[in-house]
């Protein structure tokens, strides 16, 4: 630890003298000596919970602090805690018929598992699906249950409905272990096809959403599966079985397994950088604008971290997405630092782990440095670095307060300018526009090299985004001096139109996506005339059941909703507070 810090301080003194020297004015060569740092190899990408990531918040906050401007929570830093992975603990084991199985090279648990130890017969139940459409009826189960057993099952699909769209929204393991513990099972063993056969399983992917199962959930090798079934069945022959019948296959046995899982999450302390140039009429100094740009992005790539090269393992610069948005916010603190002239305090943010579903806006808004009633206005830059020769600019929110059109016509200029009146978008202003903050979210779009190595600083167009930040600056000043506040209104849902198929139905809810409550599902926001507005349920609930079946994370909602079409009426326990409440829901 104390080699990184010296070296981390070595890596910032060096960049510090590279700095182009303090401005007050918004300076094409200060952005791009921002940009050109925060998208270098040394910063690794800014992913949250590598040395890059503490880089990049110590080169913000000490540009926050050498432009003059009062620092928060703890000297600027707003610690935000995410589970960026996990790893597997000391309690791992399994056997059966006097054999003891090898972590990595014939098992190793799904870090959805529960940590829990389990002994029992063992089941066998196809590829673990249940389904019941007009077109398929299909059950592994055949109506029976597996009575706190082992259940073993297949990973994918059979191969005569590997075309079938209705079998196949069934077949991701969450569902496939949701229906085993449905159906009584007290541990689950998953065969993987793809195991790897030099010593380590492919295991699924981590996904952002650490919500444990209440069993034990272990993935094996094939030639595992066959030790285990010990001759008197094999992986291929109940395959092929399936194959030449085309129909479910389920077996009770009398062979024992015992097993335990236990898998730990790898958390990351991260951080907000915060700080705040006051306002200058005591009047207005309840009242607050926040500008922000989320600095982290994918580090060095790789499945499942968002890339759309996940194949190449590779620093990933994020010169656009988005220390081309830090680089304006820094610009416009300094300025405003400067000038001093805001009549209501500026909060000046750049918050961490957007890529990972938000978690560093959400952090602010659940604890923000004042009452969230007192903010006008939430101003957000994402991805602004790539004006194109048409000049398109797309500037989004205007329809979330009454006066923001005409604020926009006013005070922007020379751009082709792409009006979106929707609050929400895939950026960390949709935070704050769920809780009923007016926002103005700046873009240029995505390119090619979106979400790739590719987005490197030499493809920023610096004279667009020095214009872009210079417009903003205006909209910004005017709107922190107006004598009345921005009129807050609606204005489109306050969460993405999911582009999922999936779902014949949903309840009309803002799901947490990043899993951070662990007793159920909580719901993030309410649209109103969906149906769980109309049934009552509010922002907050927290839903731990549907039809009386357990929900414990989001992949349990989606995994329960998916058998439900138009019209059904069904039962949705949630907690509200310490009280559980049960509302009937017509979809």
């Amino acid at each position: 630890m104390k080699i990184f810090v010296k070296f981390s301080l070595c890596i910032l003194v060096l960049f510090s003298a590279c700095t182009v020297q303090y401005q007050p004015k918004i300076t094409d060569k200060e952005l791009a000596s921002s940009i050109k740092i925060l998208s270098s190899e040394e910063f690794q990408g800014r992913k949250p919970g590598l040395p890059g990531d503490s880089l990049a918040a110590h080169f913000i906050a000490d540009k926050f602090r050498k432009a003059g401007i009062k620092m928060l929570y703890n000297k600027g830093y707003q610690a935000v805690k995410l589970i960026t992975g996990f790893k597997f603990g000391k309690g791992n084991h399994l056997t059966s018929a006097q054999r003891t199985f090898d972590l990595g090279t014939d098992y190793e648990p799904l870090f959805f598992s529960a940590n829990k130890s389990f002994a029992g017969k063992l089941t066998v139940a196809g590829y673990g699906i249940t389904i019941a459409t007009d077109s398929l009826k299909w059950d592994d189960y055949q109506n029976f249950q597996a009575e706190n057993s082992w259940v073993l099952i297949f990973d994918g699909v059979p191969d005569h409905l590997q075309q079938n769209k209705e079998i196949k929204k069934q077949s991701d393991l969450r569902t496939k272990v949701l229906n085993a513990i449905d159906h009584h099972a007290g541990g689950i063993l998953i065969v993987a096809p793809d195991f790897n056969t030099n010593g380590a399983a492919k295991t699924s992917m981590f996904d952002k959403n650490s919500a444990p199962y209440s069993v034990p959930v272990i993935k094996i090798s094939p030639k595992t599966a066959d030790l285990i079934l010990d001759k008197q069945l094999s992986f291929t022959e109940i395959e092929n079985r399936i194959k030449k019948d085309q129909k479910p296959f389920f077996k009770l046995t009398d062979i024992s397994v015992q097993g335990e899982a236990s898998v730990l999450p790898k958390i990351t302390v991260t951080q907000n950088i915060v700080g705040m140039v006051p306002g200058r009429d005591p009047k207005l100094a309840g009242e607050f604008i926040i500008v922000g740009a989320h600095y982290d992005h994918l580090g060095y790539g790789g499945a499942g971290s968002g890339s759309r090269m996940p194949d190449t393992v590779a620093v990933h610069h994020g010169a656009d997405d988005n220390a081309s948005g830090v680089a304006a916010v820094i610009e416009l603190a300094q300025k405003f630092s400067h000038e001093k002239r805001n009549k209501r305090p500026i909060l000046f943010v750049a918050f961490t782990a957007e890529e990972f579903g938000l978690i560093g806006s959400k952090a602010f808004v659940k604890e923000p440095p004042f009452s969230l009633k007192k903010v006008d206005a939430m101003f957000n830059f994402d991805m602004v670095g790539r004006l194109d020769s048409a000049k398109d600019l797309t500037i989004g929110g205007v329809g979330t307060a009454l006066e923001t059109n005409a604020l926009v016509d006013s005070l922007v200029h020379g751009f082709n300018l792409k009006i979106s009146k929707d609050g929400y978008g895939p950026s960390d202003h949709a935070s704050f526009y769920g809780e009923n903050i007016p926002v103005i979210y700046f873009t240029t779009g995505v390119h090619d090299q979106y979400h790739t190595p590719k987005d490197t600083y030499d493809r920023i167009n610096i004279t667009g985004e020095k214009m872009i930040t210079e417009n903003a600056f205006q909209l910004i000043k005017e709107v922190a001096n107006r004598s009345k506040r921005l009129t807050y209104q609606e204005s489109g849902p306050k969460a993405g139109i999911s582009t999922r198929t999936d779902l014949k139905v949903t309840l009309g809810i803002i799901p947490d996506f990043a899993g951070t409550e662990k007793g159920g599902m909580r719901i993030d926001g309410v649209t109103p005339g969906k149906p769980a507005s109309k049934a009552g349920l509010l922002k907050g609930d927290i839903i731990i059941a549907i039809d009386g079946k357990k929900v414990g994370s989001i992949y349990d909602y989606m995994a329960r909703m998916k058998a439900y079409s138009p019209g059904q009426i069904i039962s949705v326990d949630v907690m509200r507070g310490t009280e559980k409440k049960v509302f009937l829901v017509t979809l």
